[in-house]
């Protein structure tokens, strides 16, 4: 490495736990960083968690501290809504990452949250926070547009006392002279599903695991610890069903244990077995993978619950007919082949890397899922041990970090 590169940043793709770890851990030990994000805030998927296992913490709180200090670290530049094209290698050792930042149309350095926009937008399109997380943990509240509603009258923008709102905004791309870099890119879940016959976006009452997580956060639920209804017609859940590798160990499309889904799921039946105990719970599993520290114990407790943990893969899922009410899901047991009726059924497995930046066939640094699956202690484990064994290659080429 040459010593001009001293001065060049590392890039960090993606501001997940694991990807904020590492910026963190680099800038720590003197190398500056470039934390890129695509989506509008920090956190990635844990964000959109409400709690944690096996603590049952909850998953905003730590988040929150690791995005405020990337933000206010010295040594760390922030980007958000940016997507890393394509890593391009040059002859001489050096690097460039060709960046895409999307214009947005509320500018989070001038929005001061005072609400004026959101009664006077026609098309609904402004709202207080986005409806499925909130905002950014290390940023003040920001106004949230849907896009896909707006119709860019400007009424928004005219009442706008700082002139945050602005539609003129382009989409920009630069090249930017990187020293290195580590992707920490997440997963998400897929579109289509995969394991089309569990009925993957086909019936309001079938979810996957992070639409059911929205929907089982405490922030949504009624108060009164009232009973929680069906998406699809607003009658009580009396009956819920969890089918593990749904989509994951499949060769067909993702032929991996996603590593997460059975403690996922184990936390999401949990909660709502403690807040509505008469709830018949039902959990489809494979093999149960609880391989983390007091993990096992976790489970254990699910049972003791009244938590039905039933070791078979079903076959087929099938809605009811609407005066039936419920879902229908066709599984073996030992005398045969039963199927078992219930109100909601969510669909946990089908988690997928998300892609790592072409660049000349290079082989990448990365930790946490977009790696291998991994849960969010593993995520910030690998992401240390990669940013420490990238500062020893510093250290061996002679330059200073």
């Amino acid at each position: 490495m040459r010593q001009q590169d001293a001065v060049l940043p590392v890039l960090v793709i993606g501001g997940g736990v694991a990807g904020m770890q590492a910026a963190l851990d680099l800038a720590n030990a003197g190398v500056t960083v470039v934390l890129a994000e695509k989506e509008p805030r920090l956190g990635g998927q844990v964000m959109r968690l409400d709690k944690v296992y096996p603590t049952d913490h909850c998953a905003f709180c730590p988040t929150w501290t690791h995005a405020r200090a990337c933000r206010e670290h010295p040594r760390i530049t922030v980007t958000v809504g940016t997507t890393v094209l394509a890593l391009e290698a040059q002859d001489d050792g050096s690097k460039f990452a060709v960046l895409r930042r999307e214009a947005l149309p509320v500018d989070p350095r001038a929005c001061i949250f005072c609400g004026l926009c959101e009664p006077v937008c026609q098309k609904k399109a402004i709202t207080g926070r986005a409806p499925d997380l909130p905002w950014d943990p290390s940023a003040p509240p920001l106004a949230h547009m849907d896009l896909s509603r707006c119709d860019q009258c400007g009424a928004c923008a005219q009442v706008c006392p700082t002139r945050a709102i602005d539609f003129t905004r382009q989409t920009t791309e630069e090249r930017l002279a990187v020293r290195d870099c580590i992707v920490a890119g997440g997963f998400f879940e897929p579109r289509p599903a995969p394991a089309p016959e569990f009925g993957a976006h086909s019936h309001p009452d079938i979810l996957t695991a992070m639409a059911f997580e929205q929907w089982s956060a405490e922030f949504n639920m009624k108060p009164g610890n009232a009973v929680p209804c069906c998406p699809s017609d607003g009658r009580p859940v009396q009956r819920l069903a969890f089918i593990q590798c749904a989509g994951a160990r499949d060769r067909r499309e993702l032929p991996y244990c996603a590593a997460v889904c059975c403690m996922h799921a184990v936390k999401q039946a949990t909660w709502l077995k403690r807040r509505h105990p008469g709830m018949e719970i039902t959990i489809f599993y494979t093999d149960m993978r609880a391989p983390g520290k007091a993990q096992e114990a976790y489970v254990q407790r699910a049972r003791d619950a009244g938590i039905r943990f039933v070791r078979r893969r079903p076959g087929l899922v099938t809605p009811l007919a609407p005066q039936e009410n419920g879902i229908a899901i066709r599984h073996e047991q030992d005398q045969g082949v039963a199927v078992t009726r219930v109100d909601l059924l969510v669909l946990n497995g089908g988690l997928a890397a998300c892609p790592q930046p072409g660049g000349n066939g290079e082989r990448l640094q990365s930790c946490g899922f977009c790696r291998e699956p991994a849960d969010i202690a593993h995520s910030v484990i690998q992401a240390g041990h990669v940013a420490a064994r990238l500062c020893a290659g510093f250290q061996r080429d002679g330059v200073k970090t």
